[in-house]
């Protein structure tokens, strides 16, 4: 607010222009105090006061220690408190701010305080003048010609080096006149309402903030916290300013239409409009936008016509500007005073230290959320469904915004005693914070080692050990307290051998790895990798032992070189296959030739038989004694068989499509069983030729959708399961090894299960029956990917379930479900 400011040296003060009842805003004038000041002594007398003669006393020592300690305290504090960076004093800045309207307006009191705060504190180089032109009276060419008159003869002899205007009369304004009266001197204006770059075009220099309104925001929040309201009693009077606030308003909550009904206020004298307010019922809610002057001209205040229909209203009220919010105004995202000037004085410092306005952009004006507690109470609105950031005014007492003067004082007292103990202690808490940052980076480093999964040990180049992480305390059983100092070849013997290279890694100064360690854990190999780094730094020499468990790299690397073998095995088998279909189709034709050459009846044959002086049925009956026709018989069966062998082998061979069809699970289990008899172990632990096969498929089973190839390979992988299962196996009960193979309809889906009547598993077998390379096997003799490539194939590519159930003594049974449709 301008006239408030106190009086400085050095500094001009402008007088409250409305200290007397005819002066009219925005004509304060402005003087500068002399600079008066006396000088307290001489450095003459002084000298002479010093040289005064004077008569020591026995108690005068006493009185003199005292002094000396005093004294030193105020050196202390001089120090203390001083300030290193200071400058000497400079003239000061002069900066003018243009009001549109007086300063009656609690909007122009807000954003006067606001720029003289933050733009010209008392303790800054910025004197602020302050000119009201009140436009709200009047504000025709001919008013914006005497005041452009009264300024160019106020500010004849001095130029500011900043303009500042708030709203768009004052705009127009410095637009209009700004080149006469103070040319070339920058522009931040703020308060601009509906602004666009038109408004400023051929105007070099300006930037600022607008005035934006945020009625849709408020209207959202209100909706919220009434939720039976149907209609919004939108208010604004019908001044050129309320006319377009009115369509601002009208365009921001058009996507409201057809949620609730907008009304909006005709053109009515004020104690008509109250009278329509008090009328309105529960289901509506008001929104005040601007409110200045009725229909018969008479003007009030903004605050007071808001306190008015806010205080008449029965029903909620909500407001757009935050110079409405208090009597029984609920509130709202308001436009404040504060705002505004907060950012034109952040504009102004900028330009006052040299950054050029056209490099500015012009801000957007911001809104937030304020509300008043008494009305928040009295509608129940509860603060917790407020928008986030949300602020709560007028709340009822309390000690500490009552005293905050004085709470703050004693806060400073005691921050100015904590800080000068804190300089005598400065030291020693330097000291404590550099011992705590090592304690921290010590404690990180343990907490990385400790997380790595390999085993990690610092040794010295006498084989001390320095470092042991969590791995290399799991894996030795010796804690970390317990190694440190101690000889790595007492702790971990296991790593003794790796001594010789940490001199080695050392004089190379570059790592060393050592050979590939293996162990037993539990009766399964692990493979570890050893490696060691030196460490010479600081002037300390060592080396770091790391232990790297590459157990599932290698079973991965097996697993890839198996694969690529049963490719190769896969591959060859396909080509026998087909190179054995050659000579088996010759065999076969051969034996349904002899067959055909004996049939009586037929020309050729009996014409034959007439040449040897026989008959067809003579050959026939002697090849029927001799047993020759039963051997073809056989001949003929045994190639046949031969031959769907020799098709199922390349039809499982060959690369399965994407596509699902619907498939006959009868004959998938067939073709798998017939696979899988042919599956013969060279050691002959499994044969199926001597197990039995039980297959139960109803013959109306539905026919899922499914990849053929893959679901065959699913059964082949679990009757090579079954059969390892029962390999040397006799079952207690004396029946024979059984394989059986189920079928059934389910409302989920086709349920498949293959079972044995085999040793079973436990249940920590069973639990891991699914994992990848996990086999119960000996080593070489699988690679423990079966049953979880079934599992993947049924549960992944098909959506379909899969469970095994199974207990030691009691054979094992796995079951899996097809979806009828397809996987989805």
């Amino acid at each position: 607010m301008p006239a408030s400011r106190h009086a400085q040296p050095g500094r001009s003060q402008a007088p409250d222009s409305a200290a007397g009842a005819d002066a009219s805003p925005g004509c304060e004038g402005d003087h500068d105090p002399a600079l008066t000041g006396a000088i307290p002594g001489t450095a003459s007398e002084a000298v002479a006061a010093s040289a005064a003669p004077r008569d020591f006393r026995p108690g005068a020592l006493r009185c003199l220690l005292p002094a000396l300690l005093l004294g030193c305290c105020a050196l202390l504090g001089a120090i203390t408190f001083a300030d290193p960076y200071a400058l000497p004093a400079t003239p000061p800045v002069q900066a003018l701010l243009i009001n549109s309207y007086d300063q009656r307006m609690r909007w122009v009191r807000e954003l006067t305080t606001e720029v003289e705060d933050e733009l010209a504190p008392p303790d800054g180089n910025v004197l602020l003048r302050v000119e009201n032109m009140d436009t709200k009276a009047v504000h025709d060419d001919a008013y914006f010609a005497a005041y452009a008159a009264m300024l160019r003869a106020k500010y004849a002899e001095v130029r500011p080096a900043l303009l500042l205007c708030s709203d768009d009369h004052a705009l127009n304004f410095l637009r209009r006149y700004r080149d006469t009266l103070f040319p070339g001197v920058p522009v931040v204006f703020g308060g601009a309402n509906n602004f666009t770059q038109a408004r400023v075009q051929g105007m070099s220099g300006v930037t600022g903030v607008t005035e934006e309104h945020y009625p849709y925001e408020t209207a959202q929040f209100l909706l919220r916290a009434h939720p039976g309201v149907e209609e919004i009693f939108v208010i604004n009077d019908y001044t050129e300013s309320g006319r377009s606030t009115a369509a601002e308003l009208a365009e921001a909550l058009r996507p409201l239409e057809g949620r609730v009904r907008l009304r909006w206020n005709s053109d009515v004298p004020l104690d008509d409009l109250l009278r329509q307010v008090a009328a309105l019922g529960p289901e509506t809610v008001v929104l005040l936008g601007v409110y200045y002057s009725d229909a018969s001209e008479r003007s009030a205040t903004y605050e007071e016509a808001g306190l008015r229909i806010a205080a008449a209203a029965r029903v909620p009220t909500y407001c757009i500007m935050g110079f409405n919010l208090g009597g029984s105004m609920v509130g709202g995202k308001l436009v404040t005073g504060q705002s505004q000037g907060h950012i034109m004085a952040e504009l102004g410092r900028r330009i006052l230290a040299g950054e050029d306005p056209a490099s500015i952009s012009v801000r957007r004006g911001p809104g937030e959320f304020l509300f008043n507690y008494q009305q928040l109470r009295r509608w129940r609105i509860n603060e917790d469904s407020l928008p986030p950031g949300s602020e709560v005014v007028e709340r009822p007492f309390s000690v500490y915004r009552a005293y905050a003067r004085e709470i703050h004082v004693i806060a400073a007292f005691v921050a100015a005693m904590i800080v000068t103990i804190a300089a005598l202690v400065v030291v020693m808490r330097h000291r404590a914070r550099t011992e705590a940052e090592l304690r921290k980076l010590r404690n990180l480093l343990g907490n990385i080692l400790d997380s790595m999964p390999s085993v990690v040990v610092g040794v010295s180049p006498e084989g001390r050990i320095i470092q042991w992480n969590r791995q290399a305390v799991l894996m030795s059983g010796v804690e970390s307290s317990a190694a440190m100092g101690r000889s790595l070849a007492e702790v971990f013997p296991y790593l003794a051998p790796q001594l010789p290279r940490v001199r080695e890694a050392l004089d190379r100064q570059a790592p060393v790895h050592g050979d590939r360690l293996t162990r037993t854990d539990n009766g399964v190999p692990r493979y570890e990798d050893v490696t060691v780094f030196p460490l010479a730094a600081n002037g300390m020499e060592g080396a770091v032992i790391r232990l790297d468990d590459v157990t599932e790299r290698e079973r991965v690397r097996e697993m890839m070189i198996q694969t690529e073998r049963m490719l190769s095995v896969g591959g060859l088998a396909a080509g026998m296959a087909h190179e054995i279909n050659n000579p088996l189709g010759g065999i076969l034709q051969a034996v349904q030739n002899v067959l055909r050459r004996i049939e009586p009846g037929r020309a050729a044959n009996d014409e034959a038989a007439r040449a040897m002086d026989c008959t067809v049925e003579q050959v026939r009956d002697y090849l029927e004694r001799r047993g020759v026709l039963r051997m073809a018989a056989g001949v003929r069966e045994a190639g046949l068989r031969a031959a769907r062998i020799v098709a199922n082998m390349l039809n499982f061979s060959r690369r399965s499509t994407s596509s699902h069809m619907e498939c006959d699970i009868g004959a998938l289990v067939a073709t798998a069983v017939d696979l899988a008899a042919n599956d013969y172990s060279f050691r002959k632990d499994h044969d199926f030729r001597r197990l039995r096969m039980d297959v139960r498929i109803p013959p109306d089973l539905p026919r899922p959708a499914c990849l053929a190839t893959e679901v065959e390979q699913v059964l082949l992988n679990l009757l090579r399961n079954a059969a390892q299962a029962l390999a040397g196996f006799t079952p207690p009960d004396g029946a024979p090894p059984t394989i059986t193979i189920r079928a059934e309809h389910r409302p989920e889906g086709v349920a498949v299960s293959v079972a044995d009547n085999g040793p079973g598993m436990p249940p920590e077998v069973r639990a891991r029956v699914f994992d990848p390379f996990y086999t119960t096997r000996p080593p070489g003799e699988g690679t423990g990917l079966g049953l979880s490539v079934a599992f993947f194939i049924i549960t992944q590519n098909h959506k379909g379930t899969f469970a095994v159930v199974s207990e030691p003594g009691q054979g094992a049974t796995f079951t899996f479900t097809l979806p009828l449709g397809g996987p989805s």
